[in-house]
């Protein structure tokens, strides 16, 4: 007798979603608490300040005393015309060398190069302290040489052009090295048609090479405009001799009086961060309007375009190329050494006067130079190390995974780059100032601003790092059975490496140099003093050899860090 067996039924697949690890949440959101802190807090705290008044309460009254008792109308003037004066003469000065670099057979291309990347690493304040030495308008080497020779002092380095010259010999290396690259990359076919069509290579450049390339210089251009907003060092050293006050050292004198008026600092924090705002919204409508018109410049296999050849001009753009590494580089270099070995009088020639009596008092007999020596590393070190994780993350996050929110992070790693770096500390001092954690004064604060003003040039570094990496590399690990981590560990962070290293060149150099953070947040103690900060204290109780000195030495450190790692990069690491 047989038994009916009960029939088999196969149920539908089912797909199952995504499971999404634990620790990836927990990641995520660290990342968003990190940045949380670092660049959004902050923020809404300069908003705050802006509004306070000394009663408690909140009213736009710091705005109106800005503009009657303080000026801001002419120190936002002033601002604007050094800015953008600066950046105008970067941009042109940058652009000019980049296509002679990259587009003709212009000779001393190495020394181009070499002096751009120089002028990039090294700190403004060396550029501004060779220049009053030689150019001030009553000690100035040249101003006694002309007065000796015809009864003239022809130079005031300590003006309004002299501090856009000194800036523009500072930023223009930046421009040279962003529209360098770009040229680098543009298919040079486009040229080369133009050349067959007649256009003679002036032409050329004006009408084809250039506008390939305008989406670059207007980046570089804006990004000029901000460095220049935020700087401190050169408006102090030349310009508040002269009584010509610009956004940062006015913020400098708010919170250096007594009592420090932070309401005002954040009052006029907020008026430049909506300038700078207003830059960055001009910028993105004209890249905005070029993306709708615009064409492929970049393909697979594009032609290398031919060198111009320059003829009778080659001797003219050589001579550029010599006086340019002069005034940014060379002449600099060699100003502050000569000071550093000087014991005596500021406008002293002589030989006599010299001897290493300057590095001595500063490495042997002033009392906190290894501890400020200390600091310095330290405060590099950290931020280094906040700056890769939190650079590392965002980018993994917003490349490698879907999750929600995950381009908000982006947006608060970026944003910092259209924010003066002085309204941003003014916005720091008073989210951390009266906190219940004791972090004002302190090394650590100074290295999680720093950080915050680096995230934005290493998020995007590192996320073009993981768009270049194919993933079906970590697909492979994957299938293998390697999980996430693992294959992050194994596989992405190693052929990360060049660009994480690049990233961790550009941060620890930043840090080694940048004054504007330790000065305004770190209280003025030893105990958070960095090189660059003694340097300024040094310069301005006229401490000239010293300040020198201490510059020489700091320079040699960066250099020694820096040049080694470029010639990693120059053999294709």
């Amino acid at each position: 007798m047989s038994v009916a067996q009960p029939a088999l039924t196969v149920a539908p697949p089912v797909r199952l979603k995504p499971q999404r690890s634990v620790g990836l949440i927990i990641v995520y959101a660290l990342t968003a608490a990190a940045l949380l802190l670092l660049t959004v807090y902050p923020m809404v705290w300069l908003l705050i300040g802006s509004l306070s008044d000394r009663d408690g309460g909140y009213s736009v009254a710091n705005y109106i005393e800005l503009h009657d008792k303080f000026g801001a109308g002419g120190v936002l003037i002033n601002s604007w015309v050094f800015a953008f004066g600066a950046a105008a003469a970067a941009t042109i000065t940058g652009v000019l060398l980049a296509v002679l670099v990259a587009r003709t057979d212009v000779p001393l291309k190495k020394l181009a190069r070499f002096s751009a990347i120089l002028a990039f690493v090294s700190p403004p304040w060396l550029t501004a302290m060779a220049y009053v030495y030689i150019a001030s308008p009553n000690a100035g080497l040249v101003n006694q040489l002309f007065d000796q020779i015809v009864g003239i002092k022809p130079f005031d380095i300590q003006s309004m052009s002299g501090m856009i010259f000194v800036t523009a010999l500072f930023l223009y290396s930046f421009v040279f090295l962003t529209v360098e690259a770009a040229l680098s990359s543009v298919d040079g076919s486009f040229e080369e048609a133009a050349r067959v069509a007649g256009a003679r290579p002036l032409r050329v450049i004006r009408t084809v090479t250039l506008p390939l390339v305008t989406p670059a210089i207007v980046s570089a251009t804006a990004f000029s405009i901000i460095i220049a907003w935020g700087l401190f060092a050169v408006p102090a050293i030349l310009g508040m001799p002269a009584r010509i006050y610009v956004f940062s050292t006015q913020l400098y004198l708010f919170l250096s009086s007594f009592p420090p008026r932070l309401e005002l600092a954040a009052a006029m924090g907020v008026t430049f961060v909506a300038t700078a705002l207003v830059v960055g919204m001009l910028v993105w409508v004209v890249q905005r309007r070029r993306q709708s018109n615009s064409f492929a410049v970049v393909i697979g296999k594009g032609a290398r375009a031919a060198a111009v050849p320059l003829r009778r001009w080659r001797p003219v753009a050589a001579l550029f190329i010599v006086l340019l590494s002069l005034l940014s580089v060379i002449g600099p270099y060699l100003v502050v050494l000569w000071m550093s070995l000087n014991t005596r009088w500021f406008g002293n020639a002589s030989l006599a006067g010299l001897s290493l009596a300057n590095f001595d008092y500063v490495v042997r007999q002033y009392f906190a130079f290894w501890q400020i020596s200390g600091n310095t590393l330290r405060i590099a070190a950290m931020e280094v190390v906040i700056v890769l994780l939190v650079a590392t993350a965002v980018s993994y996050f917003t490349r490698r995974t879907k999750l929600r929110g995950r381009f908000l992070l982006q947006g608060a790693a970026m944003y910092t780059l259209l924010v003066p770096s002085v309204a941003f500390l003014t916005a720091v001092m008073w989210a951390w100032i009266g906190a219940p954690i004791a972090l004002y004064g302190g090394l650590t604060l100074i290295a999680m601003t720093q950080a915050a003003r680096s995230l934005p040039i290493a998020t995007r570094n590192i996320g073009d790092g993981f768009g270049q990496i194919d993933r079906s590399l970590e697909e492979a690990a994957r299938i293998c059975g390697a999980g996430r981590l693992r294959t992050l560990a194994t596989v992405t962070l190693p052929l990360l490496r060049p660009v994480l290293l690049a990233a961790f060149t550009v941060v620890f150099l930043s840090a080694l140099r940048d004054l504007n953070t330790p000065l305004f947040l770190g209280g003025g103690s030893t105990k958070s003093m960095t090189l660059s900060v003694l340097i300024f204290q040094f310069w301005s109780e006229t401490r000239i050899g010293e300040a020198a000195a201490l510059t020489i030495i700091l320079l040699s450190v960066t250099l020694a860090i820096f040049l080694p790692l470029s010639r990693t990069f120059s053999r294709g690491y």
